[in-house]
């Protein structure tokens, strides 16, 4: 019983059983699987394919607001990679993800939703 209660600890600290890796350009990710995918955005921005790579771009889907004398805080999708694809001529918004909370669900529906008219836009999960 205390074995199961410890290894449940564990796991639960080892967010996602991912581990922390850096990739070749010296960026810290969240997983092997989000560096391994930077090292490839990086070649293509050299071959010329992409360009205005980011890491951790920050989307607004919901601006911050008053209600009732409170500020309601902005609701934000932070993906892991944004970058302009010239071939396909679209903005692309990426994210490398292993496992998929609740709250990345409810909020890339949410981006989706708010970009589904935009035929320069592409949302890419890995």
């Amino acid at each position: 019983m205390e074995n199961q209660r410890s290894l449940r600890f564990s796991l639960r600290r080892m967010k996602y059983l991912s581990k922390t890796t850096n990739c070749n350009q010296g960026h810290r990710h969240a997983s092997k699987k989000e560096a391994y995918r930077c090292d490839e955005l990086y070649l293509l921005g050299r071959q010329g394919l992409i360009r205005d790579l980011k890491q951790q771009p920050e989307i607004i889907l919901q601006p911050k607001f008053m209600y009732k004398g409170k500020m309601i805080r902005a609701i934000t999708y932070r993906a892991d990679f944004s970058y302009y694809d010239i071939m396909k001529k679209k903005f692309c918004v990426e994210d490398a993800k292993g496992f998929k909370t609740r709250d990345y669900i409810i909020k890339s529906k949410i981006l989706k939703f708010i970009m589904k008219d935009r035929e320069d836009f592409l949302f890419i999960e890995s």
